[in-house]
């Protein structure tokens, strides 16, 4: 999910807990984090509740830890999460391409469908006046 490492921030910062999240892979992330156990129990929750086909692991340490206050993100790594984002964006705007080309082409059958309805209109418009000239020719 693009944006998770923001919704854990958020949730971190939220119940007034010290500590991080950063990227593992694209799709996980890790964090640490430091604070009162019904704070943390909550700031679990919060997740669960976001993303609830998420999978929480947790791992309970019992040493003392410095971690940094407010609870923030990583920011190592940037660039590598930036490339990613961009190869996806252009994934995406390939797709788009495919789909406006698709588009095109069946906007070309359209109005090649409607040049002939238009015809067969213009031949219908026509068509009393043709009856008429019909009976009175016999």
């Amino acid at each position: 999910m693009v944006g998770y490492r923001k919704v854990v921030e958020g949730y971190g910062l939220s119940r007034g807990l010290a500590g991080y999240v950063f990227n593992i892979s694209t799709d996980t992330v890790g964090l640490m984090a430091g604070g009162l156990e019904s704070a943390i129990d909550g700031f679990i929750q919060d997740l669960k509740v976001k993303r609830p086909d998420t999978e929480i692991k947790t791992i309970e340490i019992k040493e003392d830890i410095i971690l940094p206050s407010p609870f923030g993100r990583v920011i190592s790594g940037d660039m590598r999460e930036i490339g990613e984002r961009l190869d996806k964006g252009v994934n995406i705007l390939s797709d788009h391409t495919g789909l406006l080309n698709d588009l095109k082409e069946n906007t070309s059958i359209l109005n090649k469908h409607t040049e002939l309805l238009q015809g067969i209109n213009d031949n219908f418009n026509t068509l009393p006046e043709r009856i008429a000239e019909a009976i009175v020719k016999r």
